[in-house]
């Protein structure tokens, strides 16, 4: 509900609204405070540093405030909330299996490795890239939070398959972009087999005995790689939909006309 609040006051140009949807889904999973990135482009169209500061100003004063507001309500008063819950989240301290990609890895890591991979992981999820995604797609604003919600959807702690329909309702924005995509048939094949595949190799894993952790984590894999498949698919569509706009359809290569074929 947050995360739609926030996109809506994104839509609408309403800072405080966004900045207070925001802060609340940042506190409970953490992750969508880089979709301060796309609010910086709709709020800040003059590109001063001015109004980047005052946006991350008033994010941080909120977020004290939402802070302060948590240690009073614990009947204790105390701040272990914090390592409850964005701790529990960016340690990494539940190993249970589910449709993410962390699981397996810090379940088979040597734990003088987990440090640099969990820093990895947690950079993948996050700001690994924030900054290129905010340069190509500076004029889009609101396709940067659509790339970025299905990002953190994908390589985030603990995720489940409403993170994944969250962001997959956001793709008929972005219906004007779909002839210009080309992996539909594979990104469908992908979704409907490990979807198949989840309940079917969990049951043969945790219930019949008869397999083991990696065939589960074989059918996560390709769940998550046909997202990204889908995620990359709509960003190359964005990029070639932008190309046939200022190039047309058919171009002149080497003094012969040529025709942009769509996928």
């Amino acid at each position: 509900m947050f995360l739609s609040l926030a996109l809506y006051a994104l839509v609408d140009h309403h800072l405080m609204l966004f900045l207070f949807s925001v802060v609340i889904e940042s506190h409970r999973n953490l992750y969508p405070v880089i979709l301060l990135a796309p609010a910086v482009l709709v709020f800040n169209k003059s590109g001063k540093v001015k109004a980047i500061l005052h946006i991350a100003l008033s994010f941080v004063v909120l977020s004290i405030a939402m802070f302060r507001l948590n240690y009073a309500l614990m009947g204790d008063k105390s701040w272990n909330f914090i390592d409850g819950t964005l701790g529990f989240i960016f340690f990494y301290r539940d190993l249970q299996p589910n449709i993410g990609l962390f699981w397996y890895f810090f379940t088979e890591m040597f734990e003088h490795f987990r440090t640099m991979f969990l820093i990895t992981f947690q950079m993948n999820a996050t700001v690994l890239y924030l900054v290129p995604l905010s340069l190509k797609l500076r004029k889009e604003p609101i396709l940067l939070a659509t790339i970025l919600i299905g990002l953190m959807s994908i390589f985030r702690a603990y995720p489940c398959v409403g993170d994944v329909s969250f962001y997959l309702a956001l793709l008929p924005l972005w219906k004007r972009s779909w002839k210009f995509m080309v992996h539909n048939f594979i990104v469908f094949c992908f979704f409907v087999v490990s979807l198949c595949m989840l309940p079917a190799l969990w049951h043969l894993w945790i219930y019949s005995g008869s397999a083991n952790a990696n065939f589960y984590f074989g059918a996560t894999l390709a769940f998550s790689t046909g997202q990204i498949f889908l995620v990359t698919d709509l960003l190359f569509a964005y990029v070639k939909r932008e190309f046939c706009l200022f190039n047309g359809q058919k171009i002149i290569v080497q003094g012969k006309e040529a025709k942009i074929v769509l996928g």
